[in-house]
């Protein structure tokens, strides 16, 4: 049994919503963050087609819940969701999205975020989105900024003062490949810039990619860039890929090339176990993408990492990582106690024959605790067992090792019929006191013979035994 502070998990998104919006009514990729017992949370949410970036609110630490659904949209623009939530110490949030503006005259895809306010009556309000990051070369399509992340932490360069940071992929540099891109703004709800669109990780030639940004910045005010880097994006069972980071200790500044280090220490072949394609592309060519095949039914997958920093000022990174075609897909941790300058050898977080996948990792002084999706496998067969998965977590500690496994949340749900896609992430965060506060979505739900994707929460407590 899990630990249960609350002992039920929550679905967030309204219901009502879903029925009134039929056949829109998918709902995932969700992100959170919390102010005290107040909670936002975000989701990408097809239920506005002007607005994909749907949020709900709690104000009782997570036992009910209002969705109140997407956040305003500017003239001219649309919100296209794959939200990333921070909050800075005054209880400003802060939703990071992707996004499409009008900018002097011409209409451009876009990183931007919308700051939320707690209101007297414990209701949000959510601002009109300001644009944090643009391309190398500014294009109208959609997602040519994509994957972005934030935070906010402290201010090497103005003492005392937070600031927040984004880091996002580019995908209109010059040649065609993408670069790591890094914007830094003040806190509060008008945003002020102090760092705009600066590349800040460049593929070394032109056959390596790089995706997946994700930061975290120490109570120094240094700043940790993790990202991915692809040698062969399409090609299963081969160790191509690596996930690498990158560090500031002037605020953001400078990214020395010197700082660049393997995080995951060797390479990894891709968490997946076939190759098809997902689509096509503005031009009619078809789009392959590496997915894990449940049946005929496709979950595009990204080893994208995800870290935190320990109360002691470790940092915890967590990955997804497959090995041979067909073989085992596991979520890996790896630890750093001397900030980022060297790392431990990647631990098996998961350790199973069925695959694991959607890592995230969250930590305080009990431990980083690691959720995951995971498939559910009665009969010992590996790989996507019984074709149903639910949310798992372990929790790593450096003096006492690895904890059993505990469950989350497992509804047996069954994989969407979507062609690729299942959301990208989950994500897990520390609460108030010891307690842990998980997002995830899942498809247990039916609307109209539809499997209907929700999203939920559930609040544990992490010094509880499993």
């Amino acid at each position: 049994m899990p630990p249960k502070p609350n002992n039920k998990e929550v679905q967030v998104n309204n219901p009502a919503r879903d029925v009134a919006n039929f056949p829109n009514i998918t709902q995932s990729e969700t992100t959170l963050a919390h102010f005290k017992d107040f909670i936002l949370y975000g989701f990408n949410d097809i239920n506005n087609t002007n607005s994909l970036s749907g949020f709900s609110f709690s104000s009782d630490s997570g036992k009910h819940w209002k969705e109140s659904g997407t956040i305003p949209v500017n003239p001219g623009g649309v919100n296209e969701g794959d939200p990333v939530i921070a909050v800075d110490k005054k209880g400003i949030f802060y939703y990071g999205q992707l996004g499409g503006e009008v900018i002097n005259g011409v209409f451009q895809g876009v990183i931007s975020v919308s700051t939320g306010t707690i209101n007297p009556n414990k209701t949000i309000t959510m601002h009109p989105p300001q644009v944090v990051g643009r391309g190398q070369n500014p294009s109208a399509t959609i997602g040519t900024q994509d994957k972005e992340w934030i935070t906010v932490g402290p201010d090497r360069i103005r003492p005392g003062k937070e600031a927040l940071y984004v880091v996002w992929t580019d995908f209109t540099t010059t040649g065609g490949n993408s670069n790591i891109r890094f914007s830094k703004y003040t806190t509060g709800v008008n945003l002020q810039d102090l760092i705009t669109d600066r590349d800040i990780i460049i593929p070394p030639n032109a056959n390596t990619f790089v995706r997946g940004a994700n930061l975290v910045v120490d109570k120094q005010g240094n700043i940790y860039v993790f990202y991915e880097e692809i040698t062969n994006f399409l090609q299963l069972g081969q160790p191509n890929r690596t996930i690498r980071m990158r560090k500031s200790t002037d605020g953001g500044n400078t990214f020395p090339l010197n700082t660049d280090v393997v995080v995951s220490t060797t390479s990894f072949a891709p968490a997946a176990n076939n190759v098809v394609q997902c689509g096509v592309d503005g031009a009619g060519n078809p789009i392959l993408r590496p997915v894990i095949s449940v049946g005929t039914q496709n979950i595009r997958n990204n080893e994208f990492p995800q870290a935190s920093i320990g109360p002691n000022g470790t940092i915890y990174v967590v990955w997804n990582a497959g090995t041979i075609i067909n073989g085992p897909i596991n979520i890996f941790l790896t630890f750093s106690e001397n900030q980022g300058a060297t790392w431990s050898p990647p631990v098996n977080i998961t350790l199973g024959l069925p695959f694991a996948f959607f890592p995230s990792v969250a930590t305080n002084a009990n431990g980083a605790h690691i959720q995951y999706n995971r498939f559910n496998d009665p009969a010992g067969v590996g790989g996507v067992g019984n074709r149903t998965f639910g949310i798992f977590m372990k929790t790593f500690s450096v003096s006492k090792g690895l904890s059993l496994e505990s469950v989350v949340s497992n509804p047996s749900s069954p994989v969407v019929t979507l062609t690729c896609y299942m959301g990208d992430y989950n994500q897990i965060i520390t609460g108030p006191g010891h307690s842990l506060l998980h997002a995830w979505g899942d498809n247990r739900n039916t609307l109209n013979g539809q499997i209907n994707p929700d999203v939920f929460f559930r609040k544990t407590d992490s010094k509880k035994k499993p």
